[in-house]
């Protein structure tokens, strides 16, 4: 009679009802997400109170997913298949994929009421997709956390620098000195791929330049490849007319295979200064000002746990305060303000250059994909626990209104990443220069470009120091909080298959953020960038799609309930057709597959050194291998004799 009189009256039954939950979830539903400070969930107070919670709940799931769609992941797919391509297929990929997939993860977490690691105990041979989810959490949050510190060494010198260090040069030893500018016209930049260099061949009144180009998604015109061309200003008619541009360029060369050196100064900052990158990529020699970033960032994502337990008594799991969605929006317009300002004092030539490239439509394709799956959570369990909450709010029934929830959801980040993007692509046409091509024909995988590209888009103009700082103290923002919540998930995960370790959460959150931080120091050395960037491009390209579909080979199991299709169709029978969930089941964990291997197939041609993705492939095997030695051990507990008492 108690669990009655709590329902709502929209309130569906589901197969692990509230009179029940805690005999099937044990120790998980009443420790983890019970008392949650300010939301009431699962106590049974004031109808408003509760309609609070539930509101900030799904804000502060719906924070998450902007907060994601701000990461240089995002923007760099859009610049690198064109922006207009990629958005289209962005919009396909949410309502074909993303969407109904995070529907699929929070309606699971809201029938089984529990977190990754318990959700799938159903199915006993597939019960480590858990631990999957686990080490891609981990692994995702680590490199979230370096990514901060990147940005956090900007904020530094934003607020504490007379002169921005992007407006200038410095060589390999850290010596600063003046840019050399080199005049180039319009219609030179207009219709060429290009990438300069300081180098000058002397002769005849002519400058010579040697030629290779590629573009990063701007057609004929990204200019951020320019690499030498055959230039003779003796040949060209009405000099005056071609209205030459002033182009500050560096004079330190790289000679590596992965990433050229950019030969501006935004990026000769970013490469040189800030990460490092010296063409021995070696491991070893550390950069102690980014080791001292990240040692500060992990201590205060690791004070953020503390003072939560402190607080509250428990870490809440699936709480993200729900102001933080202000933060994505406000960022983004900044960013596209200042592009757009910047963009609009071009050349009229220059301008139009702003064209869709002819870009292979499968990679733009599979990038669209990924990016969806990204900005929507997809694959780190985070979803599942947001489902959780949600049940609880309902007293262990399914919340009817959880379809048009994911609805908006889906809108609101797709709206964020298109003005997000659209930011970006100007802020590329007003960074007219970027890398040096030798040869480089593709950055799919690269995505840490994006962070100098910003810096010479808001470092122009007044108040460049405020707008620097904003714009990356905001970057930084988004890449923590991320961490903090993926961490959170992975600590939630832990506890959940080894329940004895609650008794020293403190050790094991310890343990755990310890470990992080000593294995992001591999970040911080002269080849750590490539190392980042390459673990990167594995997890949210391999390593993600695979964990999803896991997730929908387990749900295809529990999909097989006709309790579970039954809850379903009637939660969201009011908001669409019956029929529509169980078509969408049937095309998605196809397209996931294709997502997988077509992404699978684009890495094995990617620009990255081959030491480093070997490397990367690392945490890859550990996710591919959860779970059938979870299979193994669960089954040679269940085979293995018991010992006979008094025996």
């Amino acid at each position: 009679m108690l669990a009655k009189s709590k329902r709502t009256e929209e309130s569906l039954e589901t197969i692990l009802t509230f009179d029940n939950r805690d005999a099937q979830s044990q120790w998980s539903v009443v420790w983890s997400t019970t008392q949650i400070p300010g939301m009431d969930n699962a106590t049974g107070g004031r109808p408003q109170r509760r309609v609070v919670g539930r509101r900030r709940l799904r804000l502060g799931s719906l924070a998450l997913g902007t907060l994601l769609a701000m990461h240089c992941r995002v923007t760099a797919s859009a610049l690198t298949g064109g922006f207009f391509l990629f958005m289209m297929f962005l919009i396909l990929a949410v309502i074909a994929l993303a969407n109904p997939l995070r529907h699929f993860e929070v309606y699971l977490g809201q029938w089984s009421i529990s977190g990754p690691g318990r959700a799938f105990r159903i199915i006993p041979m597939l019960d480590g997709i858990g631990l999957a989810i686990c080490i891609n959490a981990i692994v995702r949050a680590i490199t979230s956390g370096t990514v901060a510190a990147i940005a956090a060494m900007y904020v530094i010198h934003s607020v504490s620098d007379a002169r921005l260090p992007f407006t200038y040069c410095r060589d390999f030893e850290l010596k600063a000195y003046e840019p050399l500018w080199k005049e180039l016209s319009a219609t030179m930049l207009q219709k060429t791929r290009f990438s300069l260099e300081t180098g000058v061949l002397e002769g005849s009144g002519e400058q010579r330049f040697s030629s290779i180009g590629t573009t990063v998604g701007l057609y004929d015109g990204a200019w951020r490849n320019l690499s030498y061309i055959r230039y003779n200003l003796q040949d060209e008619t009405n000099v005056s007319k071609k209205k030459l541009r002033k182009i500050a360029v560096c004079e330190e060369l790289y000679r590596g295979d992965y990433p050229p050196l950019y030969s501006t100064p935004a990026y000769n900052f970013f490469y040189v200064e800030v990460v490092h990158l010296r063409s021995d990529l070696s491991l070893g020699q550390f950069n102690m000002t980014l080791v001292a970033c990240l040692i500060l960032t992990w201590l205060m994502l690791w004070g953020f746990l503390v003072i939560e337990r402190i607080l509250h008594g428990r870490l809440i799991w699936n709480n993200i305060k729900s102001w933080f969605v202000v933060v994505p929006w406000i960022w983004v317009v900044l960013l596209v303000a200042v592009a757009a300002s910047n963009f609009a004092s071009l050349h009229k030539a220059l301008r139009k250059a702003f064209k869709i490239g002819a870009k292979e439509i499968i990679a733009g394709l599979a990038d669209a994909l990924e990016v969806a799956l990204y900005i929507h959570s997809a694959s780190v369990g985070t979803e599942i626990l947001h489902g959780k909450g949600l049940n609880h709010f309902a007293s262990g029934h399914i919340d009817p209104h959880l379809h048009s929830e994911n609805v908006w959801h889906s809108g609101l980040v797709l709206l964020l990443t298109a003005l997000h993007s659209g930011g970006a692509a100007m802020c590329a046409l007003v960074d007219y220069i970027q890398p040096s091509s030798q040869g480089l024909i593709n950055m799919r995988e690269s995505v840490l470009w994006i962070i100098p590209m910003y810096s010479k888009c808001t470092s122009t103009g007044n108040y460049s120091h405020l707008v620097t700082t904003l714009i990356f103290g905001g970057l930084m923002f988004s890449y923590m909080t991320v961490a903090f919540a993926l961490l959170k998930t992975a600590i939630h995960t832990i506890f959940e298959y080894r329940v004895k370790l609650v008794f020293v959460e403190q050790i094991v959150v310890g343990g755990l953020i310890l470990t992080c931080m000593m294995l992001s120091f591999l970040f911080a050395t002269n080849g750590g960038v490539a190392l980042l960037e390459s673990v990167d491009a594995v997890m949210s390209g391999s390593a993600m799609p695979f964990v999803c579909l896991l997730e929908l080979v387990g749900m295809l199991y529990v999909y097989r309930s006709h309790d579970f299709i039954s809850d379903l169709n009637l939660a969201t029978e009011e908001n669409t057709c019956s029929t529509r969930i169980s078509m969408q089941w049937q095309i998605i964990p196809i397209i996931t597959l294709a997502t997988l291997i077509i992404k699978i197939a684009l890495l094995l041609d990617a620009e990255m050194p081959a030491t480093f993705m070997y490397l990367a492939i690392t945490p890859l095997v550990g996710v591919a291998m959860a779970v059938p030695l979870r299979a193994c051990h669960n089954a040679y507990v269940f085979l293995r004799p018991t010992p006979r008492r008094g025996t």
